[in-house]
């Protein structure tokens, strides 16, 4: 279990590296469960603008990693295996991977490759959102050990134009109030950061959308810069259910908010199907 564990989080964390210089592309989602909305209704795709709601901009302070290592509850209420095959297995014709045991993070986690060039970076804070995806600190440094997690990833062959898109899923067991803390620890996406200037070129965008269907805590981040004169976007979900937290990211600028939600829906109920008990 170990060894898987450590597997998987060093292709977490490589495969995330990959998509800071190429993104790769494929086709449809697998079906949809029975009763979801089909791809592009109108109903599941949110607002193409940011929220016009103020979102004070925040404090951007490194959080040192959690010293205080929790003690796991008495009992799980899914098994890591459970989680990995309620994920999806398909992205169009392409098979993904699944595995086990991403959480808690390696102390090396915090790591990350700055996507933007060298150069005057307006605003500043912005560069940190995009690097570092808003969280000032390891992201699910609080997990107890043993917590079941599972992701899923892939997508086509990557390619030199950024097409994609390329889809990944990661589920957590944290019931209620420890599930609102992961998805916390990711600040408000401020709402200067719509508009990155490298050195007084547009280069850069973070906006954080308004996202119906998957509950109030449920929150949509897109943010686009280029790679090589070629633009790059990501798109990511973040929602917790009372058991369990979810993210599902697509990258490639060939997507939509209508592809991408396809596939978090299929990813919604196929977990929701799944995990019951």
């Amino acid at each position: 279990m170990i060894a898987r564990k450590g597997a998987s989080v060093v292709r977490w964390v490589a495969a995330a590296g990959c998509l800071l210089l190429v993104l790769a592309g494929c086709g449809a989602a697998e079906p949809p469960a029975a009763g979801a909305r089909p791809p592009g209704d109108a109903a599941s795709v949110p607002s193409a603008t940011p929220s016009t709601t103020p979102v004070p901009s925040p404090n951007w302070t490194e959080l040192p990693r959690t010293s205080v290592t929790p003690a796991p509850p008495a009992r799980f209420r899914y098994r890591t295996a459970q989680l990995e095959a309620a994920l999806p297995s398909i992205y169009g014709k392409a098979k993904l991977e699944k595995f086990g045991a991403i959480f808690p993070p390696l102390a090396t986690a915090r790591s990350a490759v700055d996507p933007l060039p060298p150069g005057q970076v307006s605003p500043e804070l912005c560069r940190k959102f995009i690097q570092f995806d808003g969280t000032p600190g390891i992201k699910g440094d609080f997990v107890a050990p043993g917590t079941p997690s599972a992701l899923t990833d892939g997508g086509a062959p990557m390619g030199p134009f950024l097409t994609g898109p390329q889809v990944f899923a990661s589920v957590v067991e944290l019931p209620g109030a420890l599930g609102d803390r992961l998805l916390d620890q990711r600040l408000p996406t401020p709402a200067e950061c719509a508009h990155i200037q490298l050195d007084g070129h547009d280069r850069a965008s973070m906006v954080e959308r308004p996202v119906p269907g998957f509950g109030v805590r449920a929150r949509y981040v897109v943010t686009s810069y280029r790679v090589a004169d070629v633009r790059s976007v990501e798109r990511k979900l973040y929602y917790r259910t009372p058991t369990y937290v979810v993210e599902v990211r697509m990258t490639g600028n060939a997507a939509t908010d209508a592809t991408f939600f396809a596939f978090a829906r299929v990813t919604r109920d196929r977990l929701a199907a799944a995990l019951k008990g």
